[in-house]
């Protein structure tokens, strides 16, 4: 009977490794979709051991290919993980993700590189084109009722630009990321001639609130500044803050 108990673990994780290994990873992105809103998986292929879809696509926000990888150690702690390589055009990167005990899900080691375009375009209500590096890491998070809550990390925007409908350089841009609560908040601030910073909010029911303010540097032409006194709110010491508050 002791010797039952000893090779019990070993016949269960053999079994599991059995399951992942030939189950289809359609089937299983089938069933992943239906868990997570917001979540689009195409051209899915391989199994849940190993595969790759050819587009994945988050609330809206096309992210390219991702191939997965099945962790089996992580079985030892409890945990049901895999490793994700991103490599769209708007994201490459890597992370882990998967669920621990009780089904909680959750992600570890996001490190990745961004294009600002598309990202500042999902958010803005006017089309912008912009300039620069995004590099997003964070340290983990938990996925509740596919929400992130408990998250910390930061967004570097590297030689931030807006090109187009005005030209503006914003420098170094740095956004730290926080969970208060339920919501997912943001600081920002910058090193540049134009300075920038501010906070944003946003919670599970897609409310979000965005205050920033902007300080013309020296060589701000002046038709930006006119512009910027025409929808912002003008403040002492040359600050102009812009205020937005909605639901996505």
């Amino acid at each position: 009977m002791r010797l039952f108990w000893r090779l019990l673990p070993a016949g269960l994780l053999a079994y599991l490794l059995f399951l992942a290994v030939s189950f289809p990873a359609q089937r299983g992105a089938l069933l992943l979709q239906q868990q997570v809103d917001g979540l689009v998986l195409q051209t899915v292929t391989g199994t849940l051991f190993s595969g790759r879809a050819g587009r994945l696509e988050l609330q809206g926000i096309d992210l390219g290919p991702v191939s997965w990888a099945f962790r089996p150690a992580a079985l030892l702690t409890g945990r049901l993980e895999y490793r994700l390589d991103l490599t769209g055009p708007l994201i490459t990167g890597s992370t882990y993700a998967g669920a621990g005990l009780g089904g909680r899900v959750y992600g570890r080691e996001l490190d990745a590189v961004l294009r600002p375009d598309p990202l500042v375009n999902h958010l803005s209500p006017l089309p912008v084109q912009t300039a620069g590096r995004v590099k997003l890491r964070v340290e983990e998070f938990r996925v509740v009722d596919g929400f992130p809550r408990s998250l910390n990390g930061q967004l570097d925007w590297t030689d931030a630009s807006i090109l187009d409908p005005i030209k503006l350089e914003l420098g170094d841009v740095a956004l730290v990321l926080d969970s208060v609560g339920d919501a997912l908040t943001g600081q920002i601030s910058n090193q540049g001639a134009t300075g920038l910073s501010g906070e944003f909010s946003l919670t599970p029911a897609h409310d979000y609130r965005l205050d920033l303010d902007l300080v013309p540097g020296p060589d701000t032409p002046a038709d930006i500044v006119d512009m910027l006194a025409g929808f912002a709110e003008v403040r002492p010491g040359g600050v102009y803050r812009i205020s937005d508050a909605g639901r996505f």
